[in-house]
């Protein structure tokens, strides 16, 4: 084997490790310590008609979709 497949053979080992453990788990998990704020955008379901609030933490950078 040459050194392009053992690269390979490496990448899809760790993507495989990725896909099945999820890289999720090692991301900032949202904090409920009040410094959500809401962004202003809002959503609503053609289907449904209920409306969903967007709001966004700072200190982990993800956003949250709330329903109103």
């Amino acid at each position: 084997m040459s050194i392009v497949d053992w690269v390979v053979l490496v990448v899809v080992a760790a993507g495989i490790v990725i896909a099945l453990f999820g890289w999720d788990r090692y991301r900032k998990k949202a904090s409920n310590d009040g410094t959500s704020q809401p962004t202003g955008e809002v959503f609503t379901d053609p289907s449904t008609g209920k409306r969903t609030r967007v709001w966004y933490d700072p200190s982990t950078g993800q956003r949250e979709y709330r329903p109103e």
